[in-house]
């Protein structure tokens, strides 16, 4: 069911990743007609898939909480595509997933499809379009680990209390019983990352 907080992270990440989209299509316009049509292609994925998200949430708000026109994203469906979207946008994004998403409680799956979203948008704000995104997720000691990882070029960026997208973050795991933690690291990378049960808050 989405809220007004779906509206706000799906619009914001799918505004960040057309403009990176765009921005590095334009810069090959003329050397890599390739990368321009995929570049072009996943804008119009984006589009497409917010404009149905923002139908529903429009449907629910309409409505008060009755179930919107589509389903929201989860890691076992939806992944894949929010990876080869942020590598239209010319991040080299590195993703290993020692996890069955499929086996993962439908609520888990929908938050950590977000975390990541998130994630992926914090570091493409921060960091230079070509930027390299690792992301990990992993089961291990009954929690789902989600680690998203990039260099830091220039100084860290400085937000003691987070940004709102990492504060969204911090909510999301909080509500599901588990953590997150954001800041750089001694190897110069930024580094993001969640710990959320598999069978969700005590």
């Amino acid at each position: 069911m989405y809220k007004r907080q779906e509206l706000h992270d799906s619009v914001g990440h799918a505004l960040s990743a057309v403009t990176l989209q765009a921005s590095a299509a334009r810069r090959v316009l003329d050397s890599d007609p390739e990368f321009v049509r995929e570049a072009l292609a996943a804008i119009e994925d984006t589009t497409r898939r917010t404009v149905g998200e923002l139908d529903a949430v429009l449907g629910v708000l309409r409505e008060g909480d009755g179930p919107g026109t589509a389903p929201a994203p989860t890691l076992a469906g939806d992944l894949d595509g929010l990876l080869s979207r942020t590598r239209a946008s010319g991040a080299r994004v590195t993703a290993a997933v020692d996890a069955d998403p499929e086996a993962l409680p439908p609520l888990l799956s929908r938050e950590a499809y977000r975390i990541v979203q998130e994630g992926l948008s914090n570091a493409l704000r921060h960091a230079s379009h070509r930027v390299a995104v690792d992301v990990r997720i992993a089961v291990a000691d009954g929690q789902l680990e989600i680690t998203v990882e990039n260099p830091v070029t220039g100084p860290a960026p400085s937000r003691p209390g987070g940004g709102h997208g990492l504060r969204g973050i911090a909510d999301r795991a909080r509500l599901l019983g588990g953590t997150s933690t954001a800041g750089p690291t001694a190897a110069q990378t930024w580094r993001l990352r969640v710990h959320l049960p598999m069978k969700g808050p005590a």
